[in-house]
């Protein structure tokens, strides 16, 4: 009995040290709103709208330390529609990997990973101000002959991948940062017998910060079965910069999106201001200038975002947002607005309600 009993004590005395050892976390973002869109197809349109100010998304994420500085981590995050419960790219088809983090080496991970087209241009160059650039000045315009297959898909919703699409089957590494210089790479291995880069994916990112500056640049390739058998597909490119002046962030970005089977290409400007008006009240506001190339008819978009969000808690947000685009050579699109208007301009407005956990 004295053995059974130690063994059983000292079995519960590791299982208390791995726990300690050990965490994983449950989170996710709920999202919910009402829309009024001006022109959709020639006519206005009142509408439930599950995530403008952010995705609907729940996700698992954990470590377990490994000693000396490294850990095992994971991350398991699907997307969702609020309003029909249904799941957005299969089970975890938001993001998922597993890897190793060491504090001096960086950290190294394989799966259906987002590219650093999000990570560095949106999620590093935002930095705090992140959370208050509303969805509605992301992509999407009247440039249908970007013929991206997808993800993202639909021919030119978030055509330079800024919205967060994940690359399947890839290995990343992420660099620390060092001197305030942070770099990363990420390869996806396309499985076609015979021909290493056929179908695959590759994608870089570089991230530097000094004092209240932050300077980024990203570089994102993918090819599509649909283009040239997967031996095209579309290349993203991007470099940003962001200035913190007490209260104001004030950022710029451009960002370049090129279909390498037929040779469409866009380029965007954005110039953007985000403003702490108090700790509860923060605002935003973006102006884009979007412009195909002649393959796509040199059609043009201009559009300005003003976006508020006020926080209730810590977890818990009210907030709105207005976007105007006017558009030549093709229709006006608002990105994540369910349709083309009939002519040159769409204008939406949204209010909404946001919880994280």
């Amino acid at each position: 009995m004295n053995i059974r009993k130690s063994v059983l004590l000292i079995s519960l005395a590791m299982a208390a040290n791995a726990h300690a050892q050990s965490s994983v976390e449950i989170y996710g973002i709920i999202d919910t709103g009402v829309m009024y869109v001006s022109n959709v197809g020639g006519h206005s349109n009142w509408l439930a709208d599950p995530d403008t100010a952010a995705p609907n998304l729940f996700g698992l994420r954990g470590s377990e330390d490994l000693g000396n500085g490294l850990k095992a981590i994971f991350k398991l995050e699907a997307m969702f529609n609020l309003n029909t419960g249904a799941s957005v790219n299969g089970l975890f088809g938001h993001e998922t990997y597993v890897g190793l983090r060491d504090d001096k080496w960086g950290t190294l991970t394989a799966g259906n990973q987002i590219d650093f087209m999000f990570y560095s241009l949106i999620v590093d160059h935002w930095g705090p101000a992140f959370p208050f650039v509303n969805s509605l000045s992301l992509r999407q315009g009247s440039f249908s002959g970007l013929n991206i297959p997808g993800p993202p898909g639909n021919n030119s919703f978030d055509f330079d991948r800024t919205l967060g699409a994940p690359i399947a089957n890839s290995v990343k590494y992420m660099s620390p940062t060092i001197g305030g210089l942070s770099a990363g790479a990420q390869y996806s291995f396309g499985g076609q017998a015979g021909s290493f880069g056929q179908n695959s994916g590759q994608s870089f990112g570089l991230n530097y910060h000094i004092g209240t500056v932050a300077l980024n640049g990203a570089y994102t390739y993918v090819k599509y079965p649909e283009l040239n058998n997967g031996n095209a597909g579309i290349r993203n490119m991007g470099l940003a910069a962001s200035w913190v002046v007490g209260p104001t962030e004030l950022a710029a970005l451009y960002t370049s999106t090129q279909n390498t089977q037929n040779g469409a290409r866009v380029g965007v400007y954005e110039a953007d201001v985000t403003w702490t008006v108090s700790p509860f009240l923060h605002a935003n506001l973006a102006y884009q200038y979007m412009k195909g190339n002649d393959v796509l008819k040199n059609q043009k978009a201009n559009q300005e975002t003003l976006s508020l969000m006020y926080s209730l808690s810590k977890r818990t947000s009210i907030y709105s947002a207005l976007a105007l685009q006017q558009a030549s050579g093709g229709p006006a699109w608002i990105s994540l607005v369910p349709g083309p208007a009939s002519g040159g301009r769409q204008t939406a407005v949204d209010v909404g309600l946001l919880h994280v956990f």
